[in-house]
């Protein structure tokens, strides 16, 4: 099958220039860039006024983010470009360990997208709470350092072990000499720094600021622009990029956290692209930076660029704004306008494959109450924020409940809390989700249903439930490690958004996530308040309350 992308200006990514020329494709790959005819084609696309570029690369990604299996993660970004993604998959192997990142990979082989893997370096993420796995050791990762899919060490989150060559990070960080290590900086002293690229760490996709992106792109490290559903950098590190004429061939593009939702109102990498556009830049560095970096960092010199013998995945975009039109993955067309030109990916044997992995002791209402030393402080939420506060209250004054409980079956830990600026009430809401260790959340204004949804949440396999009056009113089963659900993107989409309003009908603040904010309550990495299972824990202070 020949097809011929007539008339449009091709996107050099490695030489940052934009020319004219045909592209004509045959058998998956690129056979010839300009003095293409068209008898030579099976299939003519016109291109006019368009340009053609490699298919987009998500330099960094947590898929289980998406809260669906790979596959249709990758249905739902191949619209937008996206063809490569560079996934680190931490949440699954800190519910399941090295036997759930086996199944994880698979789910990975299903999908038209490309997924490669960078081994999670940081399981688990502290040692203050629970998780499932354990640790994930190098011993752990040689099993998978050699296959063909992985192609790095993922964000090491545990800065000081990697700058002080603590061992058990030093045998990681030696296991993958040679190749990417990602880099995850948020929280560290500058005076780290130094230390932590000697280490071996490549890169870093938690620049919120110019100046923090000047200090590290300064010390040798490339630097991924982040653009997700909560942490939002591209805009401010772009503007840096251009103040200071910094080389885009340091720069790739990531989204590290991006739901649905989102994806599907704005695009995936095609957003930053856009966005790039629009600050100035021309097609040749948004294309670098893009593609043809990403796929130079992570060895993957068969695709990332418009050349002849490469992999024929290219993206048909609008040359002013970046909308894409077109998109071919392995020289077929799979999306027009936004819209996937092929039948969805579909899980097979849903529910089969996959064990239940919410393993919670029984909690009953009168467990849930609040310790008489924690009567007068709450954990208040912050409005657009995964940052929370120390709240002082008053006997009676008003306020929900919070719980994480050990869901792994490992101790049947569980902490109680006032929870401020949820909102919710005559129900309960409960989640499986909640980074690093994942771990049952739930907040309601009371025990009741609290307890309820807690033991509905065990029953379905994790993932969202909604309780009110002793019943069930919502709920989306997440089978996969209590993660992500088995259906298509489109399906998982409509019904967050469906239990998004029935939660803000029950009181939540209008203002908050109501599933989202949940899953960040129990991350210690985050400051100030965090409920773990094993107490409430003051991140400026470090201890537990």
């Amino acid at each position: 099958m020949r097809v011929l992308l007539k008339g449009g200006r091709v996107a050099d990514g490695r030489r940052a220039v934009l020319f004219s020329a045909d592209v004509l494709v045959e058998d998956g790959r690129i056979a010839r860039v300009g003095g293409c005819g068209y008898e030579s084609a099976d299939e003519v696309l016109d291109c006019t006024g368009k340009v053609i570029a490699a298919g987009f690369a998500d330099a960094h990604v947590h898929i289980e983010s998406g809260m669906v299996l790979p596959a249709a993660f990758g249905d739902a970004v191949l619209p937008f470009g996206t063809t490569t993604v560079i996934a680190d998959p931490h949440e699954v192997v800190n519910v399941a360990g090295a036997p759930g990142l086996r199944v994880f990979m698979e789910e990975c082989r299903r999908s038209r997208a490309d997924i490669f893997i960078c081994l999670p370096s940081s399981v688990p993420a502290t040692e203050l709470d629970t998780n499932g796995a354990g640790e994930f050791s190098a011993d752990d990762m040689k099993e998978f350092a050699d296959d063909p899919m992985v192609v790095g060490l993922g964000e090491v989150m545990r800065f000081a072990d990697a700058a002080h060559g603590e061992p058990r990070m030093a045998a990681k960080l030696a296991l993958f000499c040679g190749r990417t290590v990602d880099g995850h900086t948020a929280g560290m002293p500058e005076s780290m720094l130094d230390a932590y690229v000697a280490a071996g760490v490549c890169n870093d996709h938690e620049c919120a600021t110019k100046e923090e992106m000047f200090a590290r792109y300064d010390r040798g490290m490339n630097i991924y622009i982040r653009e997700g559903s909560a942490a939002r950098n591209a805009s401010e590190l772009l503007d840096g990029v251009k103040e200071r004429g910094l080389d885009t061939g340091r720069f790739a593009f990531c989204t590290d956290d991006k739901h649905l939702a989102t994806i599907a109102r704005e695009g995936h990498i095609s957003h930053i692209v856009s966005l790039a556009l629009r600050k100035g830049f021309g097609w040749g560095d948004v294309a670098r930076m893009s593609s043809y970096s990403p796929c130079r960092f992570y060895g993957l010199p068969d695709r990332g660029n418009i050349g002849e013998g490469l992999r024929a995945d290219i993206v048909v975009a609008k040359e002013d704004t970046g909308e894409v039109v077109c998109v071919l993955k392995d020289g077929v067309v799979v999306a027009k306008n936004g819209k996937l030109t092929v039948k969805p990916s579909e899980h097979e044997d849903k529910h089969a494959v996959f064990e239940n992995s919410v393993h919670l002791n029984t909690i009953s209402a009168e467990d849930i109450a609040v310790p008489g030393r924690l009567d007068g402080v709450a954990l208040s939420l912050v409005q657009g924020q995964i940052i929370t506060e120390k709240t002082k209250v008053g006997k009676g004054e008003p306020c929900d409940l919070l719980v994480t409980a050990e869901r792994h079956g490992r101790n049947g830990n569980f902490a109680v809390c006032k929870l401020v600026g949820y909102g919710m009430r005559g129900g309960a809401i409960a989640t499986s989700i909640s980074h690093d260790s994942h771990n049952a959340v739930c907040a309601g204004d009371n025990a009741a249903d609290m307890a309820f949804a807690l033991k509905r949440l065990q029953e379905i396999g994790g993932g969202y439930v909604i309780a009110s009056g002793g019943r069930t009113v919502g709920e989306l089963p997440m089978p996969a490690f209590g993660l992500m659900a088995t259906g298509s993107a489109e399906e998982v989409a409509k019904r967050t958004e469906e239990l998004e309003r029935i939660a803000h009908a029950m009181g939540v603040d209008p203002g908050v996530d109501a599933f989202t904010t949940l899953s960040f309550v129990a991350l210690p990495v985050i400051p100030r308040l965090r409920l773990l299972d094993t107490g409430l824990y003051d991140t400026e202070e470090e201890k537990f309350l």
